[in-house]
């Protein structure tokens, strides 16, 4: 590799650098749909050109500048979070401060669902995200820091949906505290997370916590201490009118 090859090399990391930073720039400053790549080469100081050759397809600028932002977000933290709730209620009160991160979230989602190689690669940082929040509360459970009986990636589905119907929230409801409202949901999710869900299927387990046997070989057919069945009559009562029963007449109602 040539000295001249090697610098072009760098000065294209440079501006694609810059690039990415202008777009995040620009994200900040305008609504998703008002973004183009005549805005970002403008906020970024490239040329239009420039921004074209080393981002030739949109989605791809986009996935860089998501993950960019992803990275550059929880740099300025003053203390390491206890636990995995407390680190989600962190990066939400970072894009309370910071929303243009959040409405690209909410740009892409369109792309993600999409039948393309682009949104594949979106997916799969929704998947990794999952994945990682899940990690996080299974070490909680192990460390005691969380308490929880079912599993690590259902709890984390729970709360990634929790955190990103806050960020939607967020954008369309501005009025609401997302802070406060996290709060109050974290507390039934935990709640939740504490209780055995018995599965609807699983009629032997109700029976057992409710104290009876429902095994169908407990009592032998016809045995004399078999219990007899209940049948509940679930039609509605017919009133029965009697001339007993009428209203007195007004003749006879006394004074």
């Amino acid at each position: 590799m040539t000295e001249l090859h090697a610098a072009m090399i760098d000065d294209d990391q440079s501006l694609a650098e810059r690039i990415v930073r202008g777009a995040i720039r620009a994200y900040r400053l305008h609504s998703f749909d008002h973004v183009d790549a005549g805005v970002v080469a403008e906020t970024a100081g490239v040329p239009h050109e420039t921004l074209d050759r080393l981002f030739p397809s949109w989605d791809a600028l986009l996935l860089v500048t998501y993950d960019r932002w992803v990275q550059l977000r929880g740099t300025r933290r003053s203390r390491v979070p206890r636990c995995t709730i407390e680190y989600v209620r962190m990066t939400l009160a970072e894009d309370v401060a910071d929303p243009g991160l959040v409405r690209v979230l909410a740009g892409v989602i369109n792309i993600a669902g999409a039948d393309t190689g682009f949104a594949e690669l979106f997916r799969k940082r929704y998947e990794d995200y999952v994945a990682q929040i899940a990690a996080g509360l299974e070490r909680d459970v192990q460390a005691d820091a969380e308490q929880s009986v079912v599993p690590a990636e259902q709890a984390a589905t729970q709360l990634v949906a929790l955190y990103q119907g806050l960020q939607i929230q967020m954008l369309v409801r501005p009025h609401v505290d997302v802070l406060v409202e996290y709060d109050r949901a974290v507390r039934t999710l935990r709640q939740g997370w504490q209780v055995h869900q018995t599965p609807s299927w699983d009629l032997d387990s109700d029976l057992a916590a409710a104290g009876i046997d429902g095994s169908a070989d407990h009592h032998p057919a016809g045995g004399a201490d078999r219990h007899p069945a209940v049948i509940v009559d679930l039609r509605p009562p017919v009133p029965v009118i009697s001339s007993s029963s009428t209203a007195p007449d007004a003749t006879t109602r006394s004074a």
